[in-house]
């Protein structure tokens, strides 16, 4: 888990507990003018059974855990993950950083007040739907459960 905060116009995340470990990072400070977009329980499944091809740097067990870094093998950009249970997850876009995105479970929040807090920080506005419309075309391919890469 995570926790989130603004600050100094910049978005801190913070990794909390073993999950540090399990992540191989302990803190990520993103510039608010980089947020392009946030998603509250986004569709995780697209970084559960990421493509053959793509590498996952931390602790990738589907299911249970998705800590750490998955680098797209087409180049499309970095995600960074820390995620246990999926339904306190919230998505966040990025342009011009290190990650294409980033999928955190955030703690002392429910995600939509995480959601909240990070539109109103940039500017958008806040509530509506938490559901992700269609897939965007840098995630990676769905390839479903009990199937081989």
């Amino acid at each position: 888990m995570a926790t989130i905060e603004i600050k100094d116009n910049a978005l801190l995340v913070t990794v909390e507990g073993f999950d540090k470990i399990l992540a191989l990072r302990s803190s990520i400070t993103v510039p608010l003018a980089h947020i392009t977009g946030v998603t509250a329980r986004p569709d995780i499944s697209k970084v559960m059974y990421m493509p053959v091809e793509s590498q996952f740097r931390g602790v990738h067990s589907p299911g249970n855990v998705l800590a750490g870094t998955l680098i797209m093998a087409d180049g499309s950009g970095n995600v960074f993950c820390d995620v246990h249970d999926d339904t306190r997850a919230v998505a966040i876009d990025l342009h011009h950083d290190e990650f294409k995105r980033l999928i955190l479970e955030v703690s002392e929040r429910t995600p939509e007040q995480a959601r909240d807090l990070i539109l109103a920080a940039i500017g958008r506005p806040v509530g509506g739907s938490s559901v992700e419309s269609e897939p965007k075309p840098d995630e990676p391919r769905v390839v479903p459960a009990g199937t081989s890469r």
